[in-house]
């Protein structure tokens, strides 16, 4: 019973230890939790450094170390493109009607890949140029201020070098390209008109006359049947005459009239005899070249002369050659 007794007391007093001892170590877990809060809010209640903000003059630097690659930048690429743009447009762009917007685009392809290959030719050259050091740390540089100067920098360096990059339009003949897209344009329309209103007025030989006004002067834009351009002067030979008087010039037998020139005949190894010369005219009526018909043959082949009614075809051919032009030239 004694023994009982005993173990009863131990069992009681071990218990009571241990839960004393859980107490105490929940106590210190608290305390020991409350110190590192306190310390953590203490820290967190410490102010912070202040970053000291850029002076003027060092925002200024900041601008400028900002600008001056991208004026390089700029130049080169409005350069590149404009160049290229107007070497495709020119070129390719006459030969295959690719628009100038379409050739543009090739132009700022080339553009991009010149930026690739000359980036690091623009930063070797701008690290050789000594300029001022604004002298700050990287956080003072990611102020909102400083990115700001520096945005406002590299966006008017960018402009900058663009506008000087377009100087090299001042050494082209920005029409150039137009003209030329143009004269194709018509000299194909030309052609086929020519070629079937040779046929239709049954001549051997059919010449389109432009007129020169500049160089006083009538070249031939189509001539069936003759290699090259034949030029000769405005009021030169049967279709001068036309031009002149701005009338329709019909001649049976070119060798029996004084205004006929035969030295065209001379060059081309071409026996002229009849002749029809119809006057083109734009819309205020002002004569700007002269179609020539040349030996008109008959059904059985033998030579005949134009009459009333090739005339009156004439000039239904030369009104639509008139507004070819105007269609294409705008």
């Amino acid at each position: 019973m004694i023994a009982q007794c005993r173990r009863s007391s131990l069992c009681f007093i071990s218990n009571h230890l241990h839960a004393s001892r859980g107490c105490i170590v929940r106590k210190d877990y608290r305390s020991l939790s409350t110190v590192t809060q306190k310390h953590r809010s203490s820290e967190q209640a410490k102010p912070k450094p202040l970053v000291p903000i850029p002076t003027k003059e060092q925002l200024k630097i900041i601008a400028l170390r900002a600008a001056i690659p991208m004026i390089g930048f700029g130049f080169m690429d409005n350069l590149v493109m404009i160049t290229a743009g107007d070497a495709i447009d020119s070129t390719f762009g006459v030969a295959l009607g690719i628009s100038t917007l379409t050739a543009a685009g090739f132009g700022q392809c080339c553009s991009d890949v010149a930026g690739n290959l000359t980036g690091g030719v623009v930063d070797g050259a701008v690290s050789k140029l000594r300029l001022p050091k604004h002298g700050l740390n990287q956080e003072q540089l990611d102020l909102k201020i400083s990115r700001i100067y520096s945005t406002l920098g590299a966006c008017v360096g960018v402009v900058t070098g663009c506008l000087l990059g377009m100087s090299c339009l001042m050494f082209m003949d920005t029409d150039k390209k137009e003209r030329a897209k143009k004269a194709a344009e018509l000299k194909s329309i030309f052609h086929s008109i020519m070629s079937d209103g040779k046929d239709l007025f049954h001549a051997e030989r059919a010449t389109l006359f432009m007129l020169d006004k500049e160089k006083d002067e009538l070249w031939s834009q189509v001539a069936t049947g003759t290699k090259g351009i034949i030029t000769l002067k405005s009021y030169c030979g049967i279709v001068g005459a036309c031009v002149e008087s701005g009338e329709v010039v019909n001649v049976p037998d070119a060798y029996k009239d004084n205004r006929f020139n035969p030295d065209v005949d001379t060059k081309t190894g071409f026996h002229t005899k009849s002749v029809l010369a119809i006057p083109i005219k734009n819309d205020e009526g002002e004569v700007i070249g002269a179609v020539q018909m040349c030996n008109k043959k008959n059904d059985d082949g033998s030579d005949g002369v134009f009459g009333a009614c090739e005339e009156q075809l004439g000039r239904l051919m030369a009104s639509h050659v008139t507004s070819f032009i105007r269609i294409v030239e705008g």
